[in-house]
């Protein structure tokens, strides 16, 4: 199996404009809380969709009808309580990260219960998710 010509040449242009992108946002940021943050400028409302958005994928639209012709609606349980959960994000979790000006979860553990409890949860995160338990 050989890659033709016209697929090369896609996969280059493709390489290329990936490049070009990140070269010119690369020189517009001038931290990492820029890079990483958007330098805290998006509205609540934004993040709490951005948030909706990484949960809702193409797993919601294609596994989990599956299993429930297969079995039953357990699966379906977990996106049913999403729009819970995004709204207390948006009302509690977001807030709190801006007025503390922290960047995640494990970075509010370690500092309101210590650099351990950090470590403890970053470890445990990582090792639910190298057996599958996300």
């Amino acid at each position: 199996m050989s890659i033709r010509t016209p697929d090369l040449l896609v996969l280059l242009a493709y390489l290329a404009g990936m490049w070009a992108v990140a070269f010119y946002f690369a020189r517009r940021n001038t931290s990492t809380e820029q890079y990483f943050l958007g330098g805290r400028s998006f509205p609540g409302w934004a993040l709490g969709m951005s948030m909706m958005g990484t949960s809702v994928s193409s797993v919601t639209f294609l596994a989990f009808p599956a299993a429930a012709f297969a079995g039953d609606l357990r699966d379906l349980v977990i996106n049913l309580m999403l729009p819970i959960g995004i709204i207390f994000a948006l009302l509690i979790y977001i807030p709190l990260f801006r007025r503390s000006r922290i960047t995640s979860a494990y970075e509010y553990l370690g500092a309101r219960f210590g650099p351990s409890c950090d470590c403890t949860a970053r470890s445990a995160s990582c090792s639910c998710a190298s057996v599958g338990w996300e």
